[in-house]
């Protein structure tokens, strides 16, 4: 399933010189069908970057934890933990 961007009218250009390594990847999500373009990788991994570099991971790590599933989570560690000491 591959991600269309929409049509947006008032959109811009810009250069940039893409690295080698980040090339090959984008490559690889278009070849895969993930992405059409180069361009619709670049505009999601922005949107991206925009949408979460706020983010508080440690408030998000806690809340988690919290959680039913947080608290299953480090059991099942907990469970593993204890398996492969008695081995």
């Amino acid at each position: 399933m591959s991600r269309k961007m929409s049509n947006e009218k008032s959109r811009t250009s810009t250069g940039y010189r893409i690295p080698p390594d980040i090339e090959k990847k984008m490559n690889q999500l278009i070849e895969s069908g993930e992405f059409d373009t180069r361009a619709d990788v670049i505009t999601t991994s922005l949107r991206y970057y925009f949408d979460n570099r706020n983010r508080n991971l440690k408030d998000e790590m806690k809340l988690f934890l919290a959680s039913e599933e947080g608290r299953k989570f480090i059991m099942d560690i907990i469970g593993q933990n204890k398996s492969k000491k008695k081995e």
